[in-house]
C-alpha cells in the first residue's frame, strides 16, 4: 500500500500526466477521473508487487522502468475499454440483423485507434466513436435515430472501416524507432522481467512477428505466446532486436 504523500508525486510525474491526459481525450473524459483510473490500473497491475520505498526510490531516480510502467498500464486500461466497446458494436451488428465478420472485433479496435484519421466527416467521426463507446441504444437517442437509420449507417461505417484497414506493416521509420526505444527502456532496467517483455511482445506482435522471422529463431509461436519459456530464443530474439536497431541507425 503506497502512502498519501508517495500517491501524490506519482500522479504529479510528468509521465504520468501525460499518459493521463491521453486517456481523457482519447476516452472522452475529465482528466481528473483518467487520473483517478490511470492510478487504480497502475496500482492493481503493473505496480502491485512495488512497495512503498520501491516507488519512492524510482520517483527520485526517474527510472524508465517506472515510466515504462505507467505508459502501458495506461495502453491495458485502453486496450480493455476498447475491447468492451467491440463486444458492444458486435452485438449491435447481431440487434442490426447483420452476420458479424470474424474479424469485426480486431476491426473494430483499429478504427478506434485510428478514429481521428479513419473518418474525415465530423459527424461521421462523433456517430462512430458514441457507437464504439456507449452502443447502439444511447446513440440512437443521442443522434436522433430510428432502428432503420441505425443499422443502415452501421453498414456503411463498417464496410469503410473494413475497406480503410491500414495492412500491418511498418513501412514508418519513425514508429519502429518508438518500438525500438520502448525495448531499449526495458533491456536498461534491471527489474525486468519475462512478464514485462511478454507484455511488449503482445503490444506489438505484429512487427515481433516481422522481427524474429528468422531461421535462427527455432519456435517462433512459443517466443511470441510464451516468452518465460522461450529458453535459447529469447536471447536470439533480443540479438535481432540489436541488429534491428543498428540497421535502423545506419539507414538514418
Amino acid at each position: 500500500m503506497l502512502s498519501e504523500d508517495t500517491i501524490k508525486q506519482l500522479i504529479s510525474l510528468p509521465a504520468f500526466l501525460t499518459n493521463c491526459n491521453k486517456l481523457a481525450y482519447m476516452l472522452h473524459m475529465s482528466k481528473r477521473d483518467a487520473s483517478e483510473l490511470l492510478l487504480i490500473e497502475l496500482l492493481d497491475h503493473r505496480l502491485h508487487k512495488w512497495t512503498d520505498k520501491d516507488v519512492t526510490l524510482a520517483i527520485q531516480r526517474d527510472t524508465p522502468s517506472l515510466k515504462w510502467r505507467i505508459r502501458y498500464a495506461a495502453k491495458d486500461y485502453y486496450r480493455r475499454v476498447s475491447r468492451d466497446a467491440a463486444r458492444e458494436l458486435t452485438k449491435s451488428q447481431m440487434m442490426a440483423g447483420m452476420e458479424p465478420h470474424v474479424s469485426s472485433q480486431s476491426e473494430t479496435l483499429e478504427a478506434l485507434e485510428r478514429l481521428q484519421e479513419l473518418f474525415k466527416n465530423k459527424a461521421t467521426k462523433s456517430w462512430a466513436e458514441s457507437v464504439l463507446r456507449v452502443g447502439k441504444s444511447e446513440s440512437m437517442v443521442q443522434f436522433h435515430q430510428t432502428p432503420r437509420q441505425f443499422n443502415s449507417k452501421l453498414a456503411k461505417v463498417c464496410k469503410y472501416a473494413r475497406q480503410h484497414r491500414q495492412p500491418k506493416q511498418f513501412n514508418s521509420h519513425t514508429k519502429e524507432l518508438q518500438i525500438i526505444s520502448q525495448w531499449d527502456d526495458l533491456m536498461a532496467d534491471p527489474d525486468t522481467s519475462d512478464n514485462d517483455i511478454q507484455a511488449f511482445i503482445g503490444q506489438h506482435e505484429a512487427y515481433i512477428n516481422e522481427v524474429i522471422n528468422s531461421p535462427q529463431v527455432a519456435f517462433q509461436g512459443r517466443l511470441i505466446k510464451r516468452f518465460e519459456q522461450a529458453g535459447r530464443d529469447k536471447y536470439v530474439f533480443a540479438n535481432l532486436m540489436a541488429k534491428r536497431e543498428q540497421q535502423l541507425k545506419e539507414n538514418k
